[in-house]
């Protein structure tokens, strides 16, 4: 095999990841706290036919011939930066306003209930079970992880909801209508934690674990360098903003502009196979 054929067919194989990778980023542009990702290319090893050296009298020798092998996907990067937030109107709905912050702000923890197995989220769509525990609002029911333990929104004997109030610092304040044994009733304000902000050194290494969920590895490890503060509005963590959702952060224009990119650059590289293909078809003709 030429080499020129070798490097077609590799461009082929990377572009065809990068596609899937702007697939995936379009197909996800309306889920809740998705990120979107971006394949980084590098070129492959390269024979050296011909190094420099340094001759006889110090003078080195700049006859090189280094020919390249073609391209791989060298990695593929998250870009953690806030989405678009959007007001929704439901108490239980909330999003994490990091704005400029590092990797905008932090994730929310869950946790398996069944397993125990920690997640990170940017997808703030939670509800009440009936135990009083905040769980997301999805088939896996992950229970949502505060300062001092489970986020638990269960009423007290003699009490009636008014309203659950989360403030930036997520704290979780219940407006309750209180009866007690004479029949008087008195509104009062009781807090019943502070949601718990995760951030990490490096993001990058966190693993996407699907349905808007990451993971920083197996029980014991610690893949993204946990950060020791996760008390919302404070240090590199963001603010808690009730009544709210964050959208993805995939910006439609740009992927599709770079997926123009990628087709023009798949269409190069299929034109190098099939051009490398006649200069073969040429060489066997040559032996008949």
């Amino acid at each position: 095999m030429i080499s020129s054929l070798h490097n077609g067919v590799s461009a082929l194989k990377s572009l065809t990841q990068g596609l899937q990778v702007l697939g995936n980023n379009i197909a996800n542009v309306n889920s809740l706290g998705y990120k979107s990702a971006r394949a980084n290319y590098s070129d492959n090893f390269y024979l050296h036919l011909n190094d420099a050296e340094s001759g006889a009298d110090g003078v080195s020798n700049n006859n090189l011939q280094q020919h390249g092998t073609g391209v791989h996907v060298g990695s593929i990067s998250s870009d953690f930066n806030q989405g678009t937030i959007e007001t929704t109107g439901l108490d239980l709905d909330i999003a994490i306003q990091g704005e400029a912050l590092p990797n905008g702000g932090g994730f929310f923890e869950v946790v398996n209930p069944t397993t125990a197995e920690v997640f990170y989220t940017r997808a703030g769509a939670f509800e009440e079970d009936v135990q009083g525990n905040v769980v997301t609002r999805d088939q896996y029911r992950y229970q949502l992880q505060g300062i001092d333990g489970l986020v638990n929104l269960a009423l007290q004997d003699g009490e009636t909801l008014i309203s659950r109030r989360i403030e930036e610092d997520g704290k979780v304040n219940l407006i309750v209508s209180l009866t007690d044994a004479n029949g008087a009733t008195e509104d009062i304000i009781r807090n019943v934690g502070q949601i718990r902000l995760v951030n990490f050194q490096s993001p990058q290494y966190l693993r996407r674990a699907g349905n808007g969920f990451y993971s920083n590895g197996s029980p014991g490890e610690d893949l993204a360098g946990l950060v020791g503060n996760f008390i919302p509005a404070n240090g590199s963590n963001g603010k808690i903003k009730q009544y709210s959702l964050e959208l993805s952060n995939v910006d439609l224009t740009n992927e599709f502009a770079t997926m123009i990119s990628h087709q023009r650059s798949f269409q190069a590289g299929s034109r190098v196979v099939t051009t490398s293909d006649s200069i073969l078809q040429e060489a066997i003709n040559l032996k008949r």
